[in-house]
C-alpha cells in the first residue's frame, strides 16, 4: 500500500509539475504580451508627445503670424503707398517747373531793373546837355 501510495503521490506531483509548467508558460506569454503592449503604449505616448509639441509650436507660430497684417491688407497698403509716391513725384515735377518759371521771371525782372537803371543813369546826362 505504501508503494501504491507513493506511486499516486508521484503521479500527483508529476501532474502538479505539468500544471505549474503550463501555468508558468501561460504567465510567460502574458508577460510577453504585456511587454508588447507596454512598448506599443510607449510608442503611442511618444507620438502623442511629438504631436503635442508640434501643436504647441504651431500655436506659437500662429500667434506670431497674427501680429502681422494679412496679405490683402499689406498689398493694399503697398498699393496706396505707391500711389502716394507717384502723386508726390508729380508734385515735385510741378514745383520744380514752378521754381524754374519763377527764376526766369526773376531774371527778367532783374534784367528790366538793370535796363531801367541804365536808362535813368543816361537820362540826367542828356538833360544836362539839352539844358545847356
Amino acid at each position: 500500500m505504501t508503494v501504491d501510495k507513493l506511486h499516486v503521490v508521484k503521479q500527483m506531483n508529476e501532474l502538479e509539475a505539468k500544471n505549474y509548467a503550463k501555468l508558468h508558460s501561460e504567465i510567460e506569454l502574458e508577460i510577453e504580451a504585456g511587454k508588447e503592449r507596454i512598448e506599443k503604449y510607449q510608442q503611442q505616448l511618444s507620438k502623442a508627445k511629438q504631436i503635442k509639441s508640434h501643436k504647441l509650436q504651431y500655436d506659437a507660430i500662429a500667434q506670431l503670424i497674427k501680429q502681422y497684417p494679412s496679405k490683402d491688407e499689406t498689398t493694399a497698403a503697398i498699393s496706396r503707398t505707391e500711389k502716394e509716391i507717384e502723386e508726390l513725384k508729380k508734385k515735385k515735377i510741378f514745383f520744380e517747373e514752378e521754381v524754374q518759371k519763377r527764376k526766369r521771371q526773376f531774371e527778367v525782372l532783374v534784367y528790366s531793373i538793370q535796363q531801367l537803371q541804365c536808362e535813368l543813369s543816361q537820362d540826367p546826362v542828356q538833360e544836362m546837355e539839352v539844358d545847356s
